[in-house]
């Protein structure tokens, strides 16, 4: 990958309050938005951007209250900590709301932009970096009528004639759209007829992204291949989109506001050919203690392109579906507005993982199809999936997308027909990806007497010695396909499946995709310990970076506590990273700046699981505890003459922890999953030279 060319960062909606004693808001938690843009701050200087853009709403205070003076001196007395320069983007609350009938606030007017600009500096304009043009414009004046939205529109027009063919990044306080380009106007997006202005300049001038705040949440769309960026807050969560999740909200939440897990800044790398995004959740910081801030890790990204983690995620819930808000009393009363839930697309972001598994449904949806075209250009490969044989219309649409596609992955159903391969190779002709074969299980036929009635349906070889593996080999002579599934049932050991799994295939000249579940195998049969789970993906992620001829994926990213199946994911309802999302995140983002390592070796004890895999020059190992805290002592497991601990990464952290003297014989007290690297002495000397 080509050299990183600079950073800039991304923050939204600060909120600063004119004192950190007042309330201004009935929200208690308004109380800390200082607080949390001071701790914004520290963080920004840590990811040590070349430049930070706020997207607006620097100050709560509107322009008619009298407070807005004292809390534009707050704002710029935190900002003026930052070590890099800062440019402003006007929001609604800074310069006045956009013109129409159903806003909450005075409007925008030339003594509300008068006032911005004597506090702020200009409220649209340009600049450079690089090969790239950052362009600045005013949203709340869009369709306003002032002789300013006139002066805009001018010079956004010509100034974007001027610089075409240059890389330009528009910002922005007001989204376009929030779900759909021809959704009906609200509070959260530009209203006609200039969001079609907007969108046209957009799409005439193929921008190469937009930053948007305003909305308090992480939105994600694209417009003509533009990639349209709505950022969360640093101070507080909008409680109107709390309905996206099906689940309640705990009390400190204060109805949705105060989920910090939410809160965070965008920093984006920039390189020659590629915009790299990455959010890190701030979290909060609370009185006396560490902020929890998520590690920094540049190459993690998928559209790093750089080395991929291995393993891949079952999308089970409909990643693109559109929830109806309802209408609040607060800021949209009179209509319902649309919005999609688009933070499992942040958490598999977070986690670096690119390679997602669909139904081919979502390929034939015309909206579904869009969102996968989107992520596709920013690293992600999808398989999509059909059971049965397809038909002319669905080889078609594979043919014609298959630059989204990894893989076509086809479910079998016994008897083989005898023409089967000869089919098999001219359907891979046709649709222009590689065709993998999975065999579909059911419980039909099978007795019942004496025993529970489980209606089940299932998919995928069970293994090297399933048979039908290999009359799927002899009905077919191996040929006409690319590759095999194979199923990890959740009481086989995920290294001795995904292992065994890839030699078969390999054998065969073939690959293996191996779906790893971390659901029980009964549906009633809860699985709902969050540890078991985290170990069992953790050992699946790492044991597919050791095994590149094989696809993995789990089948399971968000908690699932209701209907069959009940089981603990990654992340929670509200799609926030629990401490074994946090694990994986930092585990894939550790792999990603190491070299290739060959397949691992486990060793089990009655406290840790532990997978030791070498590399160029060094030594890898995962330790991952099975209970509590427990003495770990490395000298247990491998022999560590003539090695030295290189590095030891606190997984649910990320931080990187000393080690006395870096002797692998010391014993170290372990409550959590942990990343060791170990050299030979003199390797460790030269690294260190």
């Amino acid at each position: 990958m080509s050299e990183r060319l600079f950073r800039f960062a991304v923050i939204a909606d600060s909120h600063v309050n004119p004192s950190d004693e007042d309330l201004i808001s009935p929200y208690e938690s308004h109380r800390l938005t200082n607080a949390r843009l001071a701790h914004t701050v520290e963080v920004l200087n840590a990811l040590a951007p070349d430049f930070t853009v706020h997207v607006g709403d620097m100050i709560h205070p509107v322009p008619e209250a009298v407070s807005y003076p004292d809390a534009v001196a707050r704002f710029k007395a935190a900002v003026g900590r930052l070590k890099a320069p800062l440019h402003l983007v006007p929001g609604n609350h800074d310069v006045g709301d956009k013109r129409a009938d159903y806003v909450p606030a005075g409007e925008i007017c030339e003594p509300y932009v008068e006032l911005y600009q004597r506090h702020f500096g200009e409220h649209f304009y340009a600049f450079d970096r690089g090969d790239c043009h950052f362009v600045v414009i005013n949203t709340s004046l869009i369709n306003s009528g002032l002789d300013a939205e006139a002066r805009q529109a001018r010079w956004l027009e010509q100034d974007l004639q001027a610089h075409a063919g240059r890389r330009t990044l528009l910002f922005v306080h007001y989204p376009p759209f929030i779900a759909r380009a021809d959704e009906h106007g609200h509070y959260d997006n530009i209203d006609e007829p200039g969001r079609s202005w907007l969108l046209s300049l957009v799409a005439r001038h193929r921008l190469a992204a937009v930053f948007t705040g305003h909305v308090h949440n992480f939105f994600f769309n694209e417009h003509a291949g533009t990639p349209i960026f709505s950022l969360p807050s640093t101070a507080f969560v909008r409680g109107d989109y709390s309905e996206l999740f099906a689940v309640g909200q705990p009390s400190e939440h204060e109805n949705g506001r105060n989920d910090v897990s939410k809160l965070g800044v965008l920093v984006v790398d920039v390189y020659p050919d590629r915009l790299v995004p990455q959010f890190i959740r701030t979290q909060d910081r609370p009185e006396g203690a560490a902020p929890q801030v998520q590690r920094d890790w540049p190459q993690l990204p998928p559209a790093a392109a750089g080395r991929e983690p291995g393993l891949g995620l079952d999308l089970r819930y409909h990643w693109g579906e559109l929830h109806q808000i309802p209408y609040s009393s607060m800021l949209d009363e009179f209509r319902r507005k649309q919005a999609r839930n688009d933070y499992p697309i942040l958490a598999l972001w977070e986690m670096g993982i690119r390679a997602l598994r669909v139904p081919l449904d979502d390929l034939a949806d015309p909206a579904s199809r869009a969102r996968m075209r989107a992520l596709a250009a920013l690293g992600s490969r999808f398989t999509v999936f059909l059971f049965g044989w397809p038909t002319d219309e669905q080889i078609e649409l594979l043919r014609q997308h298959q630059g989204l596609l990894r893989a076509l992955e086809l479910i079998v159903k016994w008897p083989l027909a005898p023409d089967l391969g000869g089919r098999l190779g001219a359907l891979r002709a046709r649709v222009g990806v590689p065709l993998h074969l999975s065999r579909f299980w059911s419980a039909s036929g099978q007795s019942r007497d004496g025993k529970q009635i489980k209606l089940l349906v299932d998919h995928g070889f069970a293994g090297p010695a399933d048979p039908a593996a290999e009359a799927l080999l002899q009905a077919t002579r191996g040929q006409g396909f690319d590759g095999l599934v194979f199923r990890v049932a959740a009481d086989t050991d995920v290294d001795e499946g995904i292992t065994g799994a890839a030699a078969f295939a390999a054998r065969h000249g073939l690959r293996a995709q191996v779906h790893v579940r971390l659901a029980s195998d009964s549906p009633a049969q809860a699985r709902t310990d969050a540890q078991a789970n985290g170990v069992r993906a953790l050992g699946a992620a790492f044991t597919s970076r050791g095994c590149p001829q094989a696809d993995v994926f789990l089948d399971t990213l968000s908690d699932v506590d209701r209907g069959y199946f009940p089981r603990a994911g990654l992340v929670d309802r509200r799609f926030n990273p629990k401490r074994e999302g946090q694990a994986l995140r930092n585990l894939h983002g550790a792999l990603s700046e190491l070299p290739a390592m060959d397949t691992p070796r486990w060793v089990r004890d009655p406290q840790f699981l532990v997978g030791a895999a070498r590399m160029e020059r060094s030594q890898l190992l995962l330790v991952l505890p099975l209970g509590g805290a427990a003495l770990m002592q490395l000298p247990d497991w491998l022999d560590t003459q003539d090695l030295r601990v290189r590095r030891w990464l606190d997984l649910a952290s990320g931080e990187e922890r000393p080690w006395p003297a870096s002797d692998p014989d010391t014993a170290k007290v372990l409550d959590g999953p942990c990343l060791i690297e170990l050299a030979t002495s003199r390797v460790a000397e030269r690294a260190l030279a």
